[in-house]
């Protein structure tokens, strides 16, 4: 599995809430984790998920010749079965 290391991104807080709380609990300090600074991580590994097998060109090349002989051989068979059919009455 192959890693991908990501550069450090500084450390961001949020900004303070635009309006100020009113009402009955407007005289308590009220306590938020929005201001908590968060940490990034350093470096984060990033799975790349590669395929299980490639087809080399050779190996291209059988495969399609093999599918080619598939539907070419049940072409021949489909035409086979239309021109065995008597054109004379029964």
């Amino acid at each position: 599995m192959s890693t991908l290391t990501v550069a450090p991104r500084p450390l961001a807080t949020r900004p303070a809430a635009a309006r100020k709380p009113s009402g009955p609990s407007a005289a308590r300090p009220v306590v938020s984790a929005r201001h908590a600074v968060a940490p990034r991580p350093v470096a984060c590994q990033v799975a790349i998920d590669e395929p299980m097998w490639q087809l080399t060109r050779r190996g291209l090349v059988l495969v399609m010749g093999l599918l080619a002989a598939v539907m070419g051989s049940a072409l021949v068979t489909c035409l086979v079965a239309f021109l065995s059919v008597s054109n004379s009455p029964l």
